[in-house]
């Protein structure tokens, strides 16, 4: 979330730049310039997003959202939304994006912690027998066929069917799927959490853009409310 407020001149001497601009105006055209500034630094945010994930969707591209300043709240924000997708928050995988670290819980994983499947401190990380979509990502209809497929109490170790287990000498927990003699895997549990490097310069690629064009907004919007509305 990053909050856009005006800086550089203040308005009054912007507004002397302008003859006759009443100062009712100011208000209004500042809260116009503000929310357009959001919108350039939201577009500096998605265009980051496509140069530094690999093909992104265009659920995590539509992922931020704009609150326009309005006269009695001059500033603007650019926020991330926080409805789910698959049970997957934008929040929960763009922080750790933004800022580095551990990456959220999923659903999946909340699920096959509740059924008992998933223990304590585990994570579940994609098998290199799960099939991808083009971007490289699981569905959220194949999430949906494995947890109902592993949960089934009568869920059996047979062609096609996954089901959650240990196998081989080490015993490797995980999400499996037979498939004639071989076992593929769909999911491989692990104690390591998933870190991330931080790839996406939120706040950078916002602020630059924000501070390129806020004056030229202001002069405009003060002159369009000037001679919409008269003196």
């Amino acid at each position: 979330m990053l909050d856009i407020r005006r800086s550089g001149p203040t308005l009054a001497d912007m507004a002397a730049g302008i003859r006759d601009v009443p100062e009712r105006v100011i208000p209004y055209a500042t809260a116009i310039a503000l929310t357009k500034a959001a919108k350039r630094g939201q577009q500096a945010v998605i265009a980051a997003m496509r140069s530094g994930f690999r093909s992104p969707v265009s659920f995590t591209l539509n992922a931020t959202r704009i609150e326009p300043a309005t006269k009695d709240k001059l500033f603007a924000r650019i926020a991330v939304k926080d409805q789910s997708s698959g049970g997957a928050r934008p929040t929960s995988y763009l922080l750790p994006e933004v800022e580095g670290g551990g990456r959220a819980e999923k659903g999946m994983e909340r699920g096959l912690r509740f059924a008992g499947i998933l223990l304590a401190g585990e994570r579940a990380m994609p098998g290199a027998g799960l099939p991808l979509d083009a971007n490289g990502n699981v569905t959220g209809a194949q999430v949906r066929t494995i947890l109902r497929a592993v949960t089934r109490p009568s869920a059996k170790r047979k062609d096609g069917v996954p089901y959650a287990g240990a196998i081989g000498r080490d015993k490797t927990r995980g999400i499996w799927q037979r498939d004639g003699k071989r076992v593929r895997p769909l999911f491989v549990f692990t104690r390591n959490l998933p870190t991330y490097r931080p790839r996406l310069d939120f706040v950078g690629a916002a602020a630059t853009a924000v501070r390129d064009g806020f004056a030229s907004d202001f002069y405009a919007a003060a002159k369009t409310l000037t001679r919409k509305f008269g003196t």
